[in-house]
């Protein structure tokens, strides 16, 4: 069952890394010191967009530059960990923001304000899909998360439409002994029943 990540204070640089960048001076060794470098680089920006802020990031991003996976990870990380400010900043620097599938797995542990940041950007996501996994009601169910639950009711999606591979959610959740209470309840309050949840996935599965 996904669990979500709680954010943790900055680590230090690997000082390991640092006596590789240092030997590599002392050799002489241009190419490695290059390689070395871009590791180096990655590191500091990943960890600004895990736990930095925007003014740290733009920092960075005006010292060195940046490559489409360097993006990805940077937009990952802030997502994963509920860097809303940077998140948001990340996806402005494009000039068509993509929300790629490990961004959205990710933002699922990040927590309603990125999932507040990824609506704004693209609506049309409230729909979206993890395959057999199910959809975003049922994901924030199997987190036991009552707030990234709530969130999603709200903004419109149904529980009956929800299921866990062919399975409807609220039947998940009513057999899971480590449901909250709470989740069960958001569901029913919501109008999950077990007859509707049925038909609806009926219909999922004869798509």
């Amino acid at each position: 069952m996904p669990t979500r990540n709680t954010p943790t204070r900055p680590q230090p640089l690997e000082g390991s890394l640092q006596d590789l960048i240092l030997g590599a001076c002392s050799d002489k060794d241009v190419s490695r010191m290059h390689t070395l470098l871009d590791e180096w680089h990655e590191l500091l920006l990943s960890q600004a967009a895990k736990s930095g802020s925007v003014e740290i990031l733009q920092q960075l991003l005006d010292r060195y530059s940046t490559t489409t996976k360097i993006n990805q990870v940077m937009l990952e990380q802030a997502a994963q960990y509920g860097n809303t400010a940077v998140f948001s900043f990340l996806l402005k620097q494009q000039p068509a923001p993509v929300i790629s599938d490990d961004v959205r797995s990710k933002a699922l542990e990040g927590g309603v304000e990125i999932w507040k940041v990824i609506f704004d950007q693209k609506p049309e996501l409230i729909n979206y899909d993890f395959g057999e996994k199910g959809d975003l009601v049922a994901m924030a169910t199997l987190m036991n998360d009552v707030s990234l639950l709530r969130f999603f009711l709200a903004a419109g999606l149904n529980p009956n439409n929800s299921r866990l591979f062919t399975k409807p959610i609220i039947d998940v959740a009513s057999a899971t002994p480590s449901i909250k209470p709470e989740i069960l309840d958001l569901l029913l309050q919501h109008g999950a029943t077990k007859e509707k949840s049925l038909m609806a996935n009926k219909e999922w599965r004869n798509i």
